[in-house]
Formats: structure tokens, sequence, C-alpha cells
């Protein structure tokens, strides 16, 4: 399945609440996050809310009224990661990835986010 997609997203979805170091990581972590990939404007943004830990809905951008964290790449930094080429943490803080939100959720939570990442490329057939 095609990695950023309504279909990936509910595979994601479906893999982030069965994940138990997210569960852990994450139990009193609530956001909506968006996804994408910035040079494949076909694929439109995937949306997700975590609330306590949990991904509650996913969807599009006009679905949610904020979006707290944006998270996007160009394919070839997807790929890096989905290769293994680097590890999530570079990746995160690489020229190619980019990253909007409140700095200090976000650092507070580092460990959480990290582990939702390397969760993506786990994921059984994805293609970047």
């Amino acid at each position: 399945m095609q990695l950023i997609t309504p279909e990936w997203a509910e595979a994601y979805a479906e893999a982030w609440n069965n994940d138990p170091m997210i569960a852990k990581k994450l139990k009193r972590f609530s956001s909506v996050f968006k996804y994408s990939i910035s040079d494949r404007e076909d694929l439109e943004p995937v949306v997700i809310e975590v609330v306590k830990g949990v991904v509650t809905t996913f969807g599009t951008e006009e679905q949610y009224e904020k979006i707290e964290f944006d998270m996007w790449a160009d394919t070839a930094s997807w790929k890096k990661v989905f290769d293994h080429e680097i590890s999530v943490k570079r990746a995160m803080i690489s020229k190619g990835f980019g990253f909007k939100g409140p700095k200090l959720k976000a650092a507070s939570n580092m460990g959480g986010f990290e582990r939702s990442i390397e969760l993506m490329t786990e994921m059984e057939d994805i293609t970047v």
C-alpha cells in the first residue's frame, strides 16, 4: 500500500493502537498530526488524531479544525528511512524532513514520536 493514503492511515492507526511501547510512552499525550510527502501533490496529506496515546480518528485536513503537529518529507527522504539507510532519530533532524509543532511538547514526548515513525517502517508492503 502507498504511504500517506487513507488505506495506509487505517493500517497505521491499527498498528499504533496495538503497540505497547507507544501506549506506554504516550499514555498522557493527545494531539492531531498531519503527515505528507512534500513532492507528491497527487497524495493528499493524512491527519491522525491521538487521544491519551490512542489513535481515535484519521482523515484529511478539512476534517480537523486544528492540526498541532505537521511532519513532511520528500519521497527520497521517506525512502531512506524505510530502507533503513538512516535512523528515525537522524531522519527527524535531517534536511529532507520538516516538522512543525510545539517544541517543548515534542521534546517531552520524543521517545513516543520516534517509536511512531519506527512503527511505520515495520508495517508490511508499504510503498514510498
